[in-house]
């Protein structure tokens, strides 16, 4: 027989519940520049990209003066940190979701 969480994975998937996988911890490897979030994996690249969408959505919005530029400014931000930080600390920044 599996372990427990296997178990009881299955007899939530019998009651009809999810009965998914648990999801592995999110982190950024400052070695290869790549986000892992969860299930999904983010590349240097990907981040770049969505660095460059917020700061011109950001400065879009500033422009028409709407609040939208800051959330924009924060997620651009929270890159930013998140890159530092996980260097600093050896790759192993935790990213938190939102549950």
């Amino acid at each position: 027989m599996g372990n427990r969480e296997d178990l009881i994975r299955s007899l939530a998937g019998v009651m009809g519940m999810s009965g998914e996988a648990k999801k592995a911890d999110s982190h950024f490897d400052p070695a290869t520049g790549t986000l892992y979030c969860g299930s999904r994996v983010f590349s240097q690249s990907d981040i770049t990209a969505a660095k460059e969408f917020c700061e011109a959505n950001m400065k879009k919005m500033a422009e028409i003066q709407d609040n939208a530029a800051m959330f924009y400014e924060i997620a651009a931000s929270a890159l930013e940190i998140l890159e530092q930080d996980s260097v600093k600390n050896g790759g192993r920044i935790v990213v938190k979701d939102g549950n």
